[in-house]
């Protein structure tokens, strides 16, 4: 039995996972436990905060069980989560309201407003990209999926709530406050609100970004490194969770950025892509860089100093999880993923000509573009469900091969791939993945705990165990490699020139279609 181990959490959009890691990397037990998404009206998307501590109670009673784990052994505990979201508390770490996820589109109004003028680029009014693109290196997303203008919307529609508010988090923040009684958000968050100075140097919040939307930072948490000690596991908190009072926490770092880490490309330019409910891809670089015709940009990274390109998309995962149900691949009413890849395994690749575009609640990458919604495409009678799965398993692996090209011209990256998230269990997709893109495609042992142990390998940096993440790295081992097949090359080239030219076609007409 080892006695280092640490404990990392990853809070996802439909459940929280818990790991105990030792001090090499071995996964020595794992948990995880469910909780439910509201979405009350059409572009909401909220979460009860006391549902994430909840499901964190199960999940580290169910790990603490295991055998393996002796709890006086445990040195450390890091966070990973979901970004984007926005939690208003009282001075007492309370919730005052559900909280606003990354999927809500409630306040694209506000964030159209904020970003407005009389001369754009990109729908951004000039004089206010240039602002944020010189303070952040970006700007806030035009749907509406960034705090800054959740935090907006808040404001201006539940006044009752804003009168109490004393702090305004992250998912993260929250949590690290409810185990800890601290306000601390880490750098990666912290930029991706539109309100913090990331220049070279800075990292604080930025008075003149507070300035032009009337905000005060005492509002906002402190910001520290993902690999900083923010905090220790107060009595209360040590008490639900049944682990010891005063456990170091370290920050951690959003979803993005911990899956970077727990993929193990801390390389300059080395990608690796997320296929979870969501989807991104995403490269750690020495410098900054930003494609605004693509909103490709980088964020601080978890460790000081570096950067996180990353290229966002709405829907990976949850793609397939509503083509299960559509298709009755379920078991006990819940998605069979397993049957899932066995009804595609049936079809032959390029799906018999059929499409399937997944932008099932709009996109980000490469367009910006809320209005658009996916489906099917080239569907005729002698088409079956199987050539329906492997079409959204294709899709969701040309939707990505879209998003590489401009990370491509910023990484200039042209080797191998590291493939994270659920989505990386099925060896089918994986195939695909290294078809459609044709690169090898390299999945992680259990790529599903990928920001679990990102979060990990943060707090074991904290506490000493490793010098810096690059020295982490020795906590990931790559499980199977994916060759691509040559012989696929030319039916994904059409294929995916295809997928793209359906885009510049149809967009326009999205926008009336929503309307109706």
């Amino acid at each position: 039995m080892s006695e280092k181990l640490v404990l990392g959490y990853d809070f996802g959009t439909s459940a929280v996972k818990a790991a105990v890691f030792d001090e090499q990397g071995r996964l020595i037990a794992h948990a995880s436990a469910a909780y439910p998404l509201l979405m009350p009206e059409p572009g909401w998307a909220e979460q009860r905060p006391d549902d994430w501590w909840r499901a964190m109670i199960l999940a580290t009673q169910q790990v603490l069980a295991n055998a393996e784990v002796n709890v006086a052994f445990i040195g450390a505990i890091g966070l990973c989560a979901q970004m984007c979201g926005t939690v208003a508390v009282d001075s007492q770490g309370n919730a005052l309201r559900n909280a606003l996820i990354w999927l809500d589109t409630r306040s694209a109004p506000i964030a159209r407003r904020i970003t407005a003028g009389l001369i754009k680029i990109s729908g951004y009014g000039v004089s206010r990209l240039f602002r944020w693109l010189w303070l952040t290196n970006g700007a806030p997303n035009l749907a509406g999926k960034d705090a800054i203008s959740k935090i907006l919307w808040i404001r201006e529609n539940s006044p009752d709530v804003w009168q109490k508010t004393h702090k305004l988090l992250d998912v993260k923040d929250y949590l690290l406050a409810r185990m800890s009684g601290q306000f601390v958000t880490t750098q990666d968050c912290a930029h991706v609100s539109w309100l913090m100075d990331a220049r070279p140097g800075k990292l604080h919040w930025s008075s003149k970004l507070l300035q032009n939307v009337d905000l005060r930072a005492e509002l906002l948490p402190t910001i520290a490194s993902g690999t900083q000690v923010v905090g220790c596991l107060s009595d209360s908190a040590a008490a639900a969770l049944g682990l010891p009072a005063q456990l170091p926490i370290v920050g951690g770092a959003g979803d993005v950025a911990a899956y970077a880490i727990g993929s193990g490309q801390l390389g300059d330019g080395a990608v690796h892509i997320h296929c979870g409910t969501g989807g991104w891809i995403a490269a750690h670089l020495d410098h900054r860089a930003v494609d605004i015709f693509s909103s490709v940009a980088t964020i601080c990274a978890a460790e000081a100093g570096r950067y996180l390109l990353v290229a966002a998309q709405e829907t990976a995962g949850a793609s397939v999880e509503w083509a299960a149900k559509c298709l009755g691949v379920c078991r006990h009413g819940e998605p069979d993923y397993a049957g899932f890849d066995a009804l595609a395994q049936q079809s032959c690749p390029g799906a018999r000509g059929v499409f399937f575009f997944p932008w099932m609640f709009g996109e980000r990458v490469p367009v910006d573009n809320d209005k658009i919604r996916g489906g099917f495409l080239n569907m005729s009678l002698e088409h079956e469900r199987t050539d329906l799965a492997r079409a959204v398993l294709e899709g969701v692996a040309l939707n990505t091969r879209w998003a590489l090209r401009p990370v491509e011209k910023i990484t200039k990256a042209r080797g191998s791939v590291r493939l994270m998230g659920g989505g990386a269990v099925s060896d089918l997709w994986c195939q695909i993945f290294a078809d459609v893109l044709q690169r090898p495609i390299e999945r992680v042992f259990l790529p599903a705990f990928g920001g679990c142990r990102g979060a990990a390998m943060a707090a074991a940096v904290g506490v000493g165990w490793y010098r810096d993440l690059e020295d982490a790295t020795a906590m990931v081992q790559v499980q199977q490699t994916f060759y691509p097949d040559e012989a696929l090359a030319a039916l994904y080239n059409k294929k995916f020139d295809a997928f793209v030219k359906h885009y510049q076609c149809i967009h326009p007409w999205y926008k009336r279609i929503s309307e109706l």
